[in-house]
């Protein structure tokens, strides 16, 4: 449901023509017969699929070209939460005095009222003048009246996600402004099978299906043979869409009557079975065809415990609204793959361990490029508050560079992760090193480095240091630094709700251009890859700025072993 504090209805860019075609589905009544005094009917889901009713009184009809009724509701069914997020579409049926109930509208906003019960419907002319199929370069919803209206006012549940992960997500709803919510699982098949969407059922536009399923909940409000109207308000009132059709299992309904943009009564909901296409994000609702699906790819992440040698696997279906040019400007795996690689290092370690180390590899197939895109990289360090914090920033900003860019349309086929963790830190710090006082210009010199490891034993490793032949003679101070944790990183990459956030809010236009080809992204995709070793520099010897007069260069790398502090040792070069 759509919340607002307006008095006055929707602006009127929000108006659309009514629609002149008959359907052929449930009767409707024209608004100009909606009359103040009318008891009237509502449907929704409230526990499972069953579709529920409950009493509906109109107060009054708010005309003009963005006409809306004004209702009140009661019941059993809302007595005890009013109407809740997920609600909007909820269809209300009025009798007009032959016996013969007709629907007038859609359950879509809020008043802000203690209780949730007064509310705003959107006249079903007004929906039904929304099409199934939007021609190709209409127009979306106008920034002046997005401002004025919730970006994503359903409940955006993601199921399938626990723990830190789940309160993470909470908190970038809240941040992002849009109505999120963590929800167990659908049912299996034995509970919960494919549904018919009918006037009343619970429906979800979906960003992916599988393990994590990421959709907005809400209620259908009228069907005519395959189309489906939904909501009764826009999801991102993008206009042309590509996202998945899906019916959704409600478990509750969660009762807080304060109705504040922060504590408001929600159906926890899960996403279900993919059922057809949602085409149209417009102002008065949502629109889809049942049947065929839309465009989408596979995501599968593989998480391996090292400890115990588990092996877990997560598999996601994306919708890919490439064909539809991105319309929100941020593609589904940005928003979801994130929260599946979360999930994932939460599941495989059973917890968030401040003490772990690992490795993640990605790859995203391209049907524009042979070889698929990847990046590795290893990890040290965690924390309790923020299941893979460093795996999640590093495969959001990769993904993301997809999203920005502007040379060519680019189609995912698939996107494969592989994560492997243990509860340990494999982290080492350097103590000393010993070498030769003297070198010459352009040769190599050999360096014995001592390190400890976290809570273990010392160790010695001699590693070869090349002296630039245009390198000043005389002293310099040679330095070799390691790389830290992973936790004393930038402070971003250590907030899962900082991630989720940026990717909920698709991160904004790129601030360039971008990487010109293809090949370029492919390197820029790379470079995600962080340089994890022992890199040596020389210093001039008075520099307490700690300006190096050469470029860093990696002398030591152990894939298993995270090398960090600094050492130094003069040298005095010679010709």
């Amino acid at each position: 449901m759509l919340r607002t504090r307006l008095a006055a209805p929707l602006a009127a860019a929000l108006s659309v023509a009514v629609c002149a075609v008959a359907h052929a589905g449930d009767p409707i009544m024209p608004l100009a017969q909606v009359h103040a005094g009318m008891h009237c009917t509502g449907y929704s889901v409230i526990r499972g699929t069953d579709i529920t009713s409950f009493d509906v009184d109109v107060i009054d009809v708010l005309a003009g070209p963005d006409a809306q009724i004004l209702v009140k509701v009661s019941g059993p069914a809302v007595d005890q939460s009013g109407i809740a997020e997920g609600f909007s579409g909820s269809p209300v049926k009025c009798d007009g005095g032959d016996g013969v109930l007709r629907t007038i509208g859609a359950i879509a906003q809020g008043t802000g009222d203690y209780g949730n019960k007064v509310v705003l419907a959107t006249p079903i002319e007004t929906m039904l003048g929304e099409p199934v199929d939007v021609p190709a370069g209409t127009k979306p919803m106008s920034q002046s009246l997005k401002r004025r209206v919730r970006a994503l006012a359903t409940p955006l549940s993601f199921s399938g996600v626990s723990g830190p992960v789940a309160t993470a997500l909470k908190a970038a709803g809240r941040k992002a402004g849009r109505a999120l919510y963590a929800a167990p699982a659908a049912p299996r098949a034995t509970t919960f099978a494919p549904q018919t969407l009918q006037p009343g059922s619970s429906v979800a536009v979906g960003l992916s299906g599988g393990d994590v399923a990421a959709g907005a909940v809400g209620t259908v409000t009228y069907t005519d043979g395959d189309a489906v109207w939904a909501f009764g308000h826009p999801l991102d009132g993008a206009g042309r869409r590509s996202l998945l059709l899906q019916d959704a299992y409600v478990y509750t309904v969660i009762n807080n009557p304060t109705d504040s943009d922060q504590l408001t009564s929600y159906k926890l909901a899960a996403p279900g079975h993919d059922l057809g296409t949602l085409t149209n994000d417009a102002p008065a609702g949502v629109v889809g065809r049942l049947g065929a699906l839309p465009d989408r790819f596979p995501m599968r992440v593989t998480a391996t415990d090292l400890d115990s040698g588990r092996v877990a696997h997560e598999n996601l279906e994306i919708a890919d609204e490439t064909a539809v040019g991105q319309p929100t400007g941020a593609s589904s795996l940005t928003q979801v793959g994130p929260v599946a690689i979360a999930q994932a290092a939460y599941d495989i370690l059973r917890g968030s361990p401040a003490r772990q180390s690992g490795e993640m590899c990605v790859r995203v197939a391209l049907r524009e490029r042979k070889q698929p895109l990847r990046f590795c990289n290893t990890y040290v360090g965690g924390s309790p508050s923020a299941a893979g914090a460093p795996l999640v920033a590093d495969f959001a900003a990769a993904v993301g560079l997809l999203d920005s860019y502007n040379f060519a349309t680019l189609h995912v086929t698939a996107v494969a992760v592989n994560i492997k963790l243990r509860r340990e830190l494999r982290q080492a710090y350097l103590l000393d090193a010993s070498g030769p006082r003297h070198a010459r210009r352009g040769h190599d010199v050999k360096v014995q480095l001592v390190a400890q490891n976290v809570r273990g034993k010392r160790f010695r490793q001699t590693v070869t240091v090349h002296v630039p032949k245009y390198l000043a003679k005389g002293a310099h101070v040679l330095a070799l630094t390691g790389t830290p944790a992973d936790a004393t990183g930038d402070a971003a990459s250590q907030d899962l709700t900082s991630t989720f956030t940026v990717t909920l809010d698709g991160g904004g236009p790129p601030d360039d251009s971008g990487p010109p080809t293809v090949s370029a992204l492919a390197d820029a995709f790379a470079a995600t890859g962080r340089e994890d070793g022992v890199t040596a520099s020389f210093h001039d010897p008075g520099d307490s700025a700690g300006d190096t007069a050469t470029n860093e260069v990696e002398v030591l790398r152990d894939p298993a072993l995270r090398i960090s502090g600094a050492v130094s040792l003069r040298l005095d070069v010679r010709k």
